[in-house]
């Protein structure tokens, strides 16, 4: 795939990719030089699960330190608490 850099020297990393990677506006990237080649890659200091429409998504790497079925377990418990009321509707 071939990108164009502007005058300000930005390129735009094409919406197919991103929507792969799970780059979202604000995430941070890591370039790394080779001898004749620039390497552009998610920085990993993102979490590996986000909230996409109130649902939690993992889109990190497959390998992580995260229990996931746990987080996920905890995200549910507090938001069950959060939508039952306080003193049951008669």
């Amino acid at each position: 795939m071939i990108v164009t850099i502007d005058r300000l020297g930005r390129i735009v990393v094409p919406k197919k990719i991103r929507d792969r990677l799970h780059i979202l506006p604000g995430t941070d990237l890591e370039l790394e030089l080779d001898a004749d080649s620039i390497r552009i890659r998610p920085a990993v200091n993102e979490p590996s699960l986000i909230h996409k429409q109130g649902v939690l998504v993992h889109h990190g790497s497959e390998l992580t330190t995260l229990d996931v079925a746990e987080f996920v377990d905890r995200d549910r418990r507090n938001r069950a608490d959060q939508i039952v009321a306080e003193e049951p509707l008669e």
